[in-house]
């Protein structure tokens, strides 16, 4: 990265700054070299949210809404589940949900009796969230047919592919904490 700025950020005479590590200044030169613009449907971020509505609304359609949950709240219920008991912080970082979702599902949880929401007894501050038994079970209900999609997904794919897809899905969301680093590198280096 150049200093106070992300990878590609302009210096003070418009042109580029580049990065200093070999592959991404590669990259980066291609990139500005390249009169091609890549083709929508070839981005990699529109492809997963693509993917991810669409699962989503099969799983809404098949077994969140007779719960009557919206997504966010299902995978609120279903990281409480996971790792609870938790905070709101904690399950918006899990959830990679803003803080206004966040509040709307766990307000949502809490009226349907999927959730408790006490104070923590640690640090008064910080509320506690942890499925009821009818969370539990209402969870464990979903999560059947949740499993059925997965296995179903999976059922397309040998072993082989499956782990190649785990293993890229790994480094790829390594990739956006590295370009995350980047955006708020850039956005440190602009308030100075």
């Amino acid at each position: 990265m150049g200093a106070r700025g992300g990878p590609w950020s302009p210096t003070a005479t418009g042109s580029l700054r580049y990065p200093r590590k070999p592959l991404l200044k590669q990259l980066a030169l291609a990139v500005m070299a390249s009169k091609k613009k890549l083709p929508l449907e070839n981005w990699i971020s529109y492809r997963f949210g693509l993917v991810a509505s669409r699962v989503g609304a099969v799983m809404a359609a098949k077994y969140v809404e007779q719960h009557q949950l919206t997504m966010p709240a299902w995978r609120s219920l279903a990281v409480i589940a996971r790792y609870g008991p938790l905070s709101a912080g904690e399950l918006g970082a899990k959830t990679s949900s803003d803080p206004y979702r966040v509040v709307r599902s766990i307000d949502l949880l809490v009226k349907r009796g999927l959730i408790t929401r006490e104070a923590d007894p640690a640090d008064r501050r910080r509320a506690s969230l942890q499925l009821t038994p009818h969370g539990r079970s209402t969870y464990d209900e979903i999560e059947q047919g949740a499993m059925t999609n997965e296995f179903f997904l999976r059922a397309g794919l040998t072993i082989q592919e499956v782990r190649s897809l785990e293993s890229i899905l790994e480094r790829i969301d390594a990739q956006v904490a590295a370009l995350a680093q980047g955006v708020l590198a850039t956005k440190q280096g602009e308030d100075d």
